[in-house]
């Protein structure tokens, strides 16, 4: 599924394990937290490179843009998706039974950890030619993804007008610990605050930024 053919295979075990198979044991099992840290790094990098010859008219605020969106995690959880990734994923039986190979974080973290693994067991040029064929349905309409996330947008409306920036804070965590709901304001000084919801801090904190400067945005 994946397109290549590991010679250690201990890499690709590490970076197919669940953090959930690690808990309670003495020896700390092996899992794809310390690879997902490398794997974005190199994920990052591969689509810079990408992006910078693809457009080559397009300024460096722009290619940030499309970059953030095309490495974000809803981008890497849909890519994850189209190659089975959740499958193959090991994990306790606790994590599978409350939808943990469908977890859009469990995947976007999988797999940053597999290209991590990928990229040890062979080279960039390599992993860099695997992220490009994985990539290339989002990479091919990346003209339409110069478009700021709301906490982008929202920092750039503050500095616009020199003001301080945004000051972002959880106000309530509600809903058990595989599942939480985070509650989040977002104030402007001087201008006002909004809070937003969501299923990670980073979720909510998106959409109280949408509200705050669609609130803004009204009052002008």
């Amino acid at each position: 599924m994946i397109g290549y053919e590991f010679r250690n295979l201990a890499l690709l075990e590490e970076a197919l394990t669940h953090p959930s198979l690690a808990k309670g044991k003495s020896d700390k099992a092996y899992n794809y937290e310390r690879m997902e840290f490398l794997g974005d790094r190199v994920l990052g990098m591969a689509i810079a490179e990408i992006l910078f010859t693809k457009h080559r008219g397009v300024n460096e605020g722009s290619l940030a843009v499309i970059q953030a969106n095309l490495v974000n995690g809803n981008c890497v959880a849909e890519v994850a998706k189209t190659i089975g990734l959740g499958e193959m994923l090991r994990m306790d039986l606790g994590e599978e039974t409350i939808g943990g190979r469908h977890n859009p974080r469990n995947l976007e973290n999988a797999m940053e950890a597999l290209i991590a693994a990928i990229y040890l067991d062979s080279d960039y040029i390599t992993v860099a030619g695997l992220i490009a064929k994985w990539w290339k349905p989002y990479i091919d309409r990346s003209d339409a993804m110069d478009v700021r996330d709301g906490k982008s947008a929202l920092q750039e409306w503050a500095q616009s007008r020199h003001l301080p920036l945004p000051c972002y804070e959880v106000v309530e965590q509600t809903g058990p610990a595989h599942q939480p709901i985070f509650v989040v304001s977002v104030s402007l000084a001087g201008i006002g605050a909004s809070q937003g919801r969501g299923t990670s801090k980073k979720a909510a904190e998106l959409e109280a930024a949408r509200n705050l400067l669609n609130m803004v945005e009204k009052s002008e």
